[in-house]
């Protein structure tokens, strides 16, 4: 199943906890499933889009970082897979 997490820093973050923050990171790398990582430019956080049927194990990796950053996952579908299911929501509605 496809997860996409986004995070966002917590508004005065100390230089320490930025840098706890990335020792965090660095000893635990990337999560299992993660596709893709992105951060925003503005350095407010970032996207993760991840592959897995492990939820234990993202509720884990949450748990990690939840002293620094605030989240929100949902599942998601690929647009290609959405468009039939959409299209026939669209026709039901037209009757």
């Amino acid at each position: 199943m496809l997860f996409m997490t986004t995070y966002r820093t917590r508004p005065g973050e100390s230089v320490e906890q930025a840098n706890r923050l990335m020792e965090i990171f660095g000893k635990r790398g990337a999560e299992p499933g993660t596709i893709a990582h992105y951060v925003r430019v503005d350095g407010s956080g970032g996207v993760v889009i991840a592959d897995t049927d492990d939820v234990m194990s993202m509720y884990e990796g949450t748990l990690a970082y939840t002293e620094y950053l605030d989240f929100d996952i949902v599942p998601i579908v690929s647009i290609d897979d959405a468009v039939g299911p959409l299209l026939s929501s669209l026709q039901d509605r037209a009757v």
